[in-house]
């Protein structure tokens, strides 16, 4: 006689999620701040230029990244919290049948993830134009309140900065003084503006404007914020020129 056992295999089941964001109970396994710099006009070429790249960004993101959503602010409005901080949720085409729900994470990635975050970009591109432009007083504020938590310190984190990057602001502003790194360095706005980007990669969605004529060249634009991010202890990893003049 013959005796058969029969060995039941229990694959691990779906982690814990945080009902608001989506994210794990244990924490995402990277993180992307996308930064919208709305304080200028964003004429319609350039929006939809804008939106077609963020929408690749967000496609390419991958199970439990953390993409969380910001715009510059005018002086004197603190960015304390995102306007929007979701999950990945996983991709419903290789999920278990038996130890996941793909039609829920289908269903999760389309009405948690994705579309919460086209229409938020497609409202700060359409915001009102603000007196000040203070890119790097709202870079530092991203970077205080997230990109430096303590509990993402051993995770990739990536700033995607959507701007003309013509700061503007009492410490510093390119419609008053030369794009001259090695003076601003020197400078008490540099000290004012420092901040921690250790272990951040960033990307530069570069919006051109009418105003960039008066700067000798927009290389030089670039490379000044090259400069200050590699100081602040980021990379920058891409700067793309957006269609359109705005």
């Amino acid at each position: 006689m013959f005796l058969f056992g029969r060995y039941v295999v229990f694959a691990p089941g779906p982690p814990e999620r945080d009902p608001d964001t989506g994210c794990p109970e244990t924490g995402p396994s990277s993180l992307t701040a996308i930064m919208i710099d709305a304080t200028d006009r964003i004429g319609a070429i350039s929006r939809a230029d804008v939106l077609a790249r963020l929408d690749e960004y967000v496609a390419a993101s991958r199970e439990d990244e953390m993409v969380i959503g910001f715009e510059a602010r005018p002086v004197g409005e603190e960015i304390d919290d995102p306007l929007l901080m979701v999950c990945h949720p996983g991709d419903p085409e290789k999920a278990s049948e038996w130890t996941q729900n793909p039609r829920r994470i289908r269903q999760r990635l389309e009405e948690r993830f994705r579309q919460p975050l086209e229409a938020l970009f497609r409202d700060l591109l359409g915001r009102e134009e603000a007196p000040t432009s203070p890119l790097m007083e709202s870079v530092q504020s991203v970077a205080v309140s997230f990109l430096g938590r303590e509990e993402y310190v051993d995770i990739p984190k990536r700033l995607v900065l959507v701007s003309d990057l013509m700061q503007h602001s009492e410490y510093l502003s390119f419609f008053r003084q030369p794009v001259e790194y090695d003076a601003f360095a020197r400078s008490h706005g540099a000290d004012a503006l420092g901040t921690d980007l250790g272990g951040t990669t960033v990307d530069i969605l570069f919006v051109q404007r009418e105003a960039h004529r008066r700067l000798r060249s927009t290389r030089g634009l670039a490379e000044f914020w090259g400069r200050w991010i590699e100081d602040q202890g980021g990379m920058v990893r891409s700067v793309v020129s957006i269609d359109g003049m705005n």
